[in-house]
């Protein structure tokens, strides 16, 4: 599959983050220190009140548990809001999975790709590439806010491609 190809023009690309799944592990990671809290304060409050007769290890491994799971929650929170599942470029669009993206990166060329159609609800794009495969990417990880542009941005690239490529039937008909 390779690496991200180095682009001569980066102000030219369209970076789609997995910020709304950012959002859901940000809520986890608050929930997890909640978790956290209600369990050391409840049980210390009781060690308190218990004249010192109940063991402590218990709730503190239980807090040191969720306060590891939040901190972790948030670092996957802080990834996917940094890194992309989608960058369209020049060349076309690279794709990012969640595990392991630059081990599993693909790229797919504008050449390769035939059709490319954002559904009408833009919870999905299907591609269909020149070779018969079909790519079928889910944008539910992409905000909702920003779902419209990767639309508008496939829709046109597309548009541009068939202009292309009825411009270069015409010269062809042309010749004699």
């Amino acid at each position: 599959m390779g690496k991200p190809l180095n682009i001569t023009e980066p102000e030219k690309e369209l970076r789609f983050t997995r910020s709304r799944q950012g959002l859901t592990f940000v809520a986890a990671s608050l929930l997890c220190f909640c978790m956290a809290g209600f369990i050391w304060f409840r049980f210390y409050f009781d060690y308190l009140e218990s004249s010192q007769t109940t063991e402590l290890i218990i709730p503190i491994v239980m807090s040191t548990f969720f306060i590891v799971l939040a901190i972790l929650f948030f670092w996957v929170a802080v990834h996917c809001t940094r890194h992309a599942i989608i960058i369209l470029t020049p060349l076309g669009l690279e794709l990012f999975p969640f595990w392991f993206p630059v081990k599993n990166f693909r790229m797919i060329y504008w050449s390769e790709m035939d059709k490319a159609i954002v559904s009408e609800d833009m919870k999905f794009m299907h591609i269909d590439c020149e070779s018969g495969s079909k790519i079928l990417i889910s944008m539910a990880p992409i905000a909702i806010n920003l779902r419209s542009y990767l639309k508008v941005a496939i829709e046109g690239r597309m548009k541009e491609k068939a202009q292309e490529f009825s411009s270069n039937d015409e010269t062809l008909n042309e010749t004699p």
